[in-house]
């Protein structure tokens, strides 16, 4: 079926909230974001797919018929790229977080399903933006901690218009927010490193029409220099007081890995 003819899915509010539910509950089930991006995409992806067609860049990915995770899970490619270069630096990340490209497809698989009546052009970008995903926890410098999470989605709603990542950012900082003062941290500065991050993710380049495989290559410090990406003190701030006010220094919640020098 052509992209010309694909209707895009209804906002589907019940299933929604029930991904949210359940994501709360469980701020890294990366399953339930995509969930929550499938029940509220609408026509948000056909948008964002036409600006990238309709970009040199874009235009180039599709008739090549790129996928950007077979690069990203080439880790003997990645591992002959420059020491401080963003490819190393994905690497390492996802060596330390035991993760993988191909681990992120399988657990969205489920939830991409009703994009397979849209076309191979429209499955290509989605399945990039996808795979952008870890991309931007290192080029943006949030770590995999609940609120690094929260913030890397803060950051990518400017960039992807996705609905979901608004919602999970804003619920997430409260949900975060009450966390800290249950367990009587302190909830400042929360909402204050989740709004940089958005504002980051505004007036940083346009990541998903970048040639990011070419990008893989390039000095982290200055990629983000020459990419506009500012360096995420508000997070860093919170993550360094969380550490000195609480005994926990090694979960998910609180470790907050800087993958930005301060």
């Amino acid at each position: 079926m052509s992209t010309t003819t694909y209707k895009p899915p209804r906002i589907q509010p019940v299933e929604a909230a029930r991904a949210l539910k359940n994501l709360l509950k469980d701020p890294q089930d990366t399953r339930q974001v995509a969930l929550l991006t499938s029940a509220l995409r609408g026509r948000s992806g056909q948008i964002q797919f036409q600006k990238f067609k309709s970009s040199p860049v874009g235009a180039r990915i599709l008739t090549e018929k790129r996928r950007l995770g077979d690069v990203l899970d080439d880790h003997a490619y990645l591992a002959t790229l420059p020491e401080n270069s963003l490819g190393r630096r994905y690497l390492a990340f996802m060596a330390e977080e035991n993760l993988s490209a191909k681990g992120l497809k399988e657990v969205t698989a489920d939830a991409t399903a009703n994009l397979k009546d849209a076309g191979e052009e429209v499955q290509i970008f989605a399945d990039r933006t996808r795979d952008l995903h870890d991309l931007y926890h290192v080029i943006a410098g949030y770590g995999r901690d609940e609120i690094g999470e929260i913030c890397v989605l803060a950051f990518s709603y400017p960039q992807q218009r996705l609905r979901s990542y608004a919602v999970i950012a804003f619920f997430g900082a409260l949900n975060f927010s009450n966390l800290l003062a249950r367990h009587g941290i302190g909830a400042k500065g929360v909402f204050g490193a989740v709004l940089q991050a958005y504002r980051n993710g505004k007036r940083a380049a346009w990541l998903p029409g970048q040639d990011i495989e070419a990008l893989l290559a390039e000095d982290l410090a200055q990629l983000r220099q020459r990419l506009k990406i500012a360096p995420p003190d508000a997070y860093l701030a919170l993550i360094t007081r969380i550490r000195i006010k609480t005994p926990w220094r090694n979960g998910p919640i609180f470790s907050g890995r800087q993958l930005m020098p301060t």
